[in-house]
């Protein structure tokens, strides 16, 4: 069972949502990355949304992509992880922040998996003929999908932020030395 235990993929995404100058959790970050989906996906609860089997189908491809997409992303990370680095605070803060990315890109893989098989469930409860049910359960499924997304979403964004950075300082670097 400890071989597909995600639970410290979980716990490390969310050690990653910190005021960098407290190290304290960030409660703005937390209300955006939990607290906002949640509330999205209470408003599809309250007016009872309900994914179509297109829109199901095109979950299905959009989250197989991506959660290819972010495990070569993954490697990518990996490769500036093994950059020979002198010692320095410079080098201490760069790791942490590859560590951090790295902890945000394996949750995204996670989330993509769980709408993949989220999704998978619901189109199985697509009645023969192609319509679907608007029972509590398919509803729920659609609040999951729903808070799920929304949360990709936003991590995907972080990620996308934290990737610029990283890529801006390496590439900035040898023009650095350069200019010196």
């Amino acid at each position: 069972m400890s071989k597909i235990n995600v639970w410290p993929i979980i716990v490390n995404h969310v050690r990653t949502l910190r005021d960098h100058s407290t190290r304290k959790l960030s409660i703005g970050d937390m209300l955006l990355f939990f607290g906002l989906p949640l509330a999205l996906s209470l408003v599809g609860l309250r007016f009872k949304w309900n994914f179509s089997v297109n829109a199901l189908n095109a979950l299905l491809a959009a989250f197989s992509i991506f959660a290819g997409l972010l495990l070569n992303l993954l490697i990518l990370v990996y490769t500036f992880s093994t950059d020979s680095v002198q010692p320095n605070a410079l080098a201490k803060l760069k790791t942490e922040f590859i560590r951090q990315l790295h902890d945000n890109i394996s949750f995204s893989v996670l989330i993509s998996v769980s709408v993949v098989v989220v999704a998978l469930f619901a189109v199985m409860r697509v009645k023969a003929d192609g319509t679907i049910n608007s029972d509590r359960i398919e509803i729920g499924l659609t609040a999951v999908l729903v808070y799920l997304t929304a949360h990709f979403i936003l991590t995907l964004l972080m990620i996308l932020k934290r990737i610029h950075a990283l890529l801006s300082e390496k590439l900035d670097r040898p023009l650095m030395r350069k200019a010196s």
